[in-house]
């Protein structure tokens, strides 16, 4: 009678759901922390001086690179959330996973200007799209429905973790090797990382994706039925604003602490707190959205990051680190609320799809956010004006998050 009831406190309240997916879980992890998007846009600061001081370019040239690669995942995102509903994330992660690998390593034979470069990095981009969390998050938002939040929070450590691993281990391989080795290394690494994503998500993922392919009906909207959703166009807002409101200013956090005066390791030493942050965010938000209304956590993440925001307008050094903290749980928690959203508003019939138009708005946003407050810091002289349109960016976030009605949770059903 005990282990009965021991057995029904578990189902309830929904750590069952780990059993006989912790594969899954880690398989995501690795192969998020592998993906395109993480290595590249993390190994090119470690590139960036040694391909000035080979080509002559100017660092801002070479930044332009990041630029082309989120436009690529703006404009390929859609497509690759539409393969992995009609394939499978097992199939398209790890294809995917392993041609942008290759491309990697042989982009390194080809760059010899700028718009080599720019080429580069777009066609792994298209390439590598489908290692992204539109992809390698599909397997977890189906595979759990109680401990969502927390699966999608420690599957996507992976691709905050990067910001510590990929650093560092291409600086390392750079100094010994060059450039073209720290490449080397990423793409290998990436190759490496699709068997484990192919045969992690396993036959029982892609007997799910055919299950789900043959209930489609039953299990929510279909892309162009979301499309016609008000609560489709609010999450696109969401998905924007919140890029552009912290995206340009995680790019600009260490120049802007040089500013205040900081010299160049210490400014490198408070922006490294990000990268904690992030990782502690997706799993502590993860939590709480197994707990609390989506709407409610995702507004209370937006609000820490204006207040982020907010304290580095006041333009204390001393309160750099709290600052950042309050940042880098928002970083964090993006990719975890916009995959929660899309999951729990629409369900899984088109979740790739959806996802992936979400994903590819946020790409937008990051990608254009750098730009733009580097241009304001050239019109003003200072970030101030860049620091008041992020933080309205979050306001205008947090607002449109009010037009997106998840639906009550299982637990809030049963309890």
């Amino acid at each position: 009678m005990a282990t009965a009831t021991n057995m029904s406190m578990e189902e309830r309240s929904g750590w069952d759901e780990f059993s006989g997916r912790k594969m899954l879980v880690l398989s995501a992890f690795l192969g998020l922390t592998t993906s395109m998007n993480a290595m590249m846009i993390y190994a090119l600061g470690s590139c960036i001086a040694p391909l000035q001081a080979e080509f002559g370019w100017a660092r801002g040239d070479i930044s332009f690179a990041v630029s082309v690669l989120t436009f690529a995942v703006f404009l390929f995102g859609p497509v690759a959330g539409r393969l992995c509903d009609r394939f499978g994330a097992a199939l398209v992660g790890a294809a995917s996973l392993l041609c942008y690998g290759f491309a990697v390593i042989l982009m390194t034979f080809v760059i010899n200007s700028l718009a080599s470069l720019w080429a580069a990095f777009f066609i792994a981009a298209l390439l590598g799209v489908g290692s992204t969390p539109i992809v390698l998050v599909r397997p977890i938002a189906a595979g759990f429905d109680r401990r969502r939040g927390l699966a999608l929070g420690i599957a996507l450590t992976g691709a905050g973790l990067a910001g510590f691993w990929v650093p560092n281990l291409a600086t390392e391989v750079i100094a010994s090797h060059g450039w073209r080795a720290g490449y080397w290394t990423i793409g290998a690494l990436a190759m490496c990382a699709a068997p484990i994503v192919w045969f992690g998500f396993g036959p029982s993922e892609r007997r799910a994706a055919v299950t789900a392919l043959s209930d489609a009906p039953k299990t929510g909207l279909s892309f162009q039925e979301a499309r016609g959703t008000s609560g489709f166009w609010f999450a696109s807002a969401v998905a924007f604003a919140m890029a552009m409101g912290v995206g340009g200013m995680i790019v600009h956090l260490i120049p802007l602490f040089q500013d205040m005066g900081a010299d160049a390791k210490a400014a490198a030493r408070l922006a490294s707190a990000l990268g904690i942050a992030s990782a502690a965010g997706r799993l502590l938000i993860g939590l709480c959205l197994d707990r609390f209304a989506a709407t409610w956590v995702t507004i209370m993440v937006l609000m820490m990051g204006d207040v982020g925001l907010a304290i580095l307008l006041i333009g204390s050094l001393s309160l750099g680190l709290p600052a950042v903290i309050l940042i880098g749980l928002l970083l964090g928690a993006e990719l975890d609320l916009l995959a929660y959203l899309a999951s729990r508003q629409f369900g899984q019939r088109a979740f790739g799809a959806i996802y992936g138009w979400f994903y590819a708005m946020y790409s937008l946003g990051f990608g254009l956010s750098p730009f733009v407050i580097g241009n304001l810091y050239d019109r003003f002289g200072s970030y101030d004006a860049a620091l008041v349109g992020s933080i309205a960016c979050l306001a205008l976030a947090a607002l449109a998050v009010l037009g997106v009605r998840t639906p009550p949770r299982p637990q809030d059903l049963t309890a």
